[in-house]
């Protein structure tokens, strides 16, 4: 086993990815494989779409806002200090249906799903102008199923429009 060194990420790439901000905090080069640590916010209208994970455990802490979540069969509002933990081959959909953004942390075990989010979203360059959330195209969404599929994700079902009910 190779050790692993400490890490300082001072300057954390940020993607905007399904309508939702991405930062990598800690990717999974930086801790050897083991996890990978994501701040998302989710704009009010953000849908995640229904999809599977193969290869990594998925944990979330909601910070601000509320997200509705159905992990498998149990569906609930998660509200700010409250967590998730979604393991791998279980479906999950996070939607945002209130008023504000809605910001978490998500830790994915082991890593390889901050990848992901590199070559699907677009990248952002903190203070520039950020393009307006908005549904990928059926153009997008083709690469996109792709894109998943050789990273382990299964979608299915892509994410829907605006939707607070």
């Amino acid at each position: 086993m190779t050790a692993l060194t400490p890490v300082h990420n001072d300057h954390p790439l940020s993607f905007l990815f399904l309508g939702v901000r991405m930062r990598i905090l800690l990717s999974s080069t930086e801790t050897g494989g083991q996890f990978s640590l994501i701040e998302g916010i989710m704009p009010p209208g953000g849908d995640g779409g229904l999809h599977v994970h193969r290869n990594e455990d998925e944990s979330m802490h909601l910070l601000e806002g509320s997200l509705d979540v159905m992990i498998g069969e149990r569906a609930f509002r998660l509200a700010p200090g409250e967590s998730y933990f979604a393991p791998r081959g279980v479906p999950h959909r996070l939607r945002n249906r209130g008023d504000v953004p809605a910001r978490a942390l998500l830790v994915t075990t082991p890593g390889g799903f901050d990848d992901f989010i590199a070559r699907a979203g677009i990248p952002l360059i903190e203070g520039a102008a950020q393009p307006p959330p908005a549904p990928p195209t059926p153009e997008q969404m083709g690469r996109l199923l792709k894109l998943a599929e050789e990273f382990g994700i299964g979608i299915l079902e892509p994410p829907g429009p605006p939707d607070r009910a």
